[in-house]
């Protein structure tokens, strides 16, 4: 146990990452004599409207990394791990005041990586937010209606006099639309290279499911789906939207994250029943789909409406109910028989949450709560649209490699080294992968993106850390380190909990 300094809790930790933790703070925290006034801002959990907590902090205070580190920790996480004492940092199934955090992102969607980024903005005190190691950042709600310019350091605008602007429109689930993500001819790029595809590729009907999920047909058509789609992941425009839906949410891009860009069209009375996005144990026993326990799934869904759309065509959410519900035209339920699910749809249309699509915006909701866990309440569905086409384009961002592509990518090896003093079981997407004694090391031959995890006792016990082979280099090494620990303050004694 290591005392750093006076307004630095004491920080116990475990293996060579710990030790770098306090070694980095020792010599940063009794080097760095750079005068400057303290910055004040509000500290507050990954995506929490309300419970906040005032910090203020000296500039000598703010890690700074050694020249000589050779841990790889930023001095961001430095940061994050270090304000993890001030308050409650949630992770769903860990015990209060256990989590420590690992990453830390300001009110604009910048992640804080020096001490200049907590400094006040035209004399507002910053908001700051913690986010648990191993889960990602989502942006607060605050209030329906408030609107949050997003740094142009975090998602770069196309034009400086349009600055991109997130609105919140719900808090649970999370709903957010985002205004001049992309401009009109880029829209039309997408539309115009869906519809030069041909074959396979070709824009066809829609289908549900997965090719992976053969209990439930695989991928196959649904009346509760009647759309038109293509798939473009390899175009430049493409590429570009899909850079942009990353930095939005602040997760760093990764091809192995995301499904593919889909483009979709809807023409007069086709609709998307209402639907989940994420995914659950019933369609894979051997997956982790759960995020707070190191599983993976759909974190977030980015919609981008890629024209104007005469009337319809909304993205409902029939969880949330309007705060401005209409009555449909009789024209539209006309174009419906009764007890279709077209006019169900176009009635939850009208009284339920719906994002109107318009050129150049996007419609953000998450499948994951802040604390990790999977939302029942972010089901959602695309209206009929009653006149007119619609076109809009659509990214699921998954919080880590993600389902289905476990076995794709080129061949590659993988050396791991066990630095704990007892055996460590090792498993890939949830099947036993062998045990590895105490300070032994071991190769296998694997795949680029191939995930395994570390566990104590049992390949089935709860990971402690994990590895996702890279496509580069193609020899890699994984050192397991011992489990960080966070000290738990019950008022009396101090207790360690292992993350």
């Amino acid at each position: 146990e290591l005392s750093i300094h006076p307004s630095i809790h004491k920080q116990t930790s475990a293996g060579k990452r710990g030790k770098m933790f306090a070694r980095s703070l020792i010599l940063v925290l009794a080097s760095v004599v750079r005068c400057s006034t303290a910055a004040t801002f509000q500290l507050f959990d990954n995506g929490a409207s309300a419970g906040s907590v005032e910090i203020t902090l000296e500039r000598s205070e703010f890690p700074v990394i050694p020249s000589d580190d050779e841990d790889g920790a930023s001095a961001g996480e430095l940061f994050a791990v270090e304000m993890s004492k001030h308050i409650v940092v949630s992770k769903y199934s860990y015990p209060e005041g256990s989590v420590v955090a690992t990453k830390a992102f300001r009110e604009d969607g910048e992640r804080i990586e020096s001490y200049d980024q907590l400094l006040p903005q035209d004399g507002i005190n910053r908001r700051v937010y913690l986010v648990a190691e191993g889960l990602e950042f989502v942006w607060p709600f605050i209030e329906y209606g408030h609107n949050q310019t997003v740094s142009h350091k975090a998602l770069t605008p196309l034009d400086e006099n349009k600055p991109i602007v997130i609105e919140s429109l719900s808090d649970s689930p999370r709903v957010f639309k985002v205004h001049n993500m992309f401009t009109p001819d880029e829209a039309q790029t997408l539309i115009d290279t869906a519809l030069s595809f041909t074959g396979d590729k070709a824009i066809k009907r829609s289908t549900v499911g997965n090719s992976k999920d053969r209990a439930n047909n695989g991928a196959h058509l649904e009346n509760g789906r009647t759309s038109e789609n293509a798939w473009d992941s390899k175009s430049e425009m493409a590429k570009k939207m899909i850079s942009r839906s990353f930095n939005l949410t602040g997760i760093v891009e990764n091809a192995g994250q995301i499904d593919g860009l889909q483009i979709v069209r809807y023409s007069p009375g086709q609709f998307y029943n209402s639907h989940p996005d994420y995914f659950d144990k019933i369609q894979d026993d051997d997956f982790d789909f759960n995020p707070y326990s190191g599983g993976s799934n759909r974190f977030a869904t980015v919609f981008m409406y890629l024209n104007e759309v005469e009337e319809g065509g909304c993205t409902v959410f029939p969880n949330v109910y309007s705060r401005n519900p209409t009555i449909p035209a009789e024209y539209e339920l006309d174009m419906f028989r009764q007890g279709s699910r077209e006019l169900h749809m176009t009635k939850e249309c009208h009284k339920k949450l719906a994002v109107p699509p318009s050129t150049g915006t996007a419609a953000l909701f998450y499948s994951i709560t802040p604390d990790g866990r999977i939302d029942p309440m972010s089901l959602h569905g695309a209206c009929p649209v009653i006149k007119g086409i619609k076109w809009g384009a659509n990214i699921w961002i998954w919080n880590r490699q993600r389902y289905g592509d476990i076995k794709t990518g080129e061949a590659r090896t993988l050396r791991v080294k066990n630095t704990l003093d007892e055996p460590v079981h090792i498993s890939w997407e949830g099947r036993d992968n062998g045990m590895l004694d105490a300070g032994a090391t071991f190769g296998l031959n694997t795949f680029e993106f191939h995930r395994f995890k570390a566990h104590t006792h049992s390949y089935k016990n709860k990971a402690f850390a994990e590895f996702t082979v890279q496509s580069k280099p193609h020899d890699q090494f994984w050192t397991i380190k011992a489990p960080r620990v966070h000290m738990v303050h019950t008022g009396e004694d101090e207790e360690a909990e292992e993350l």
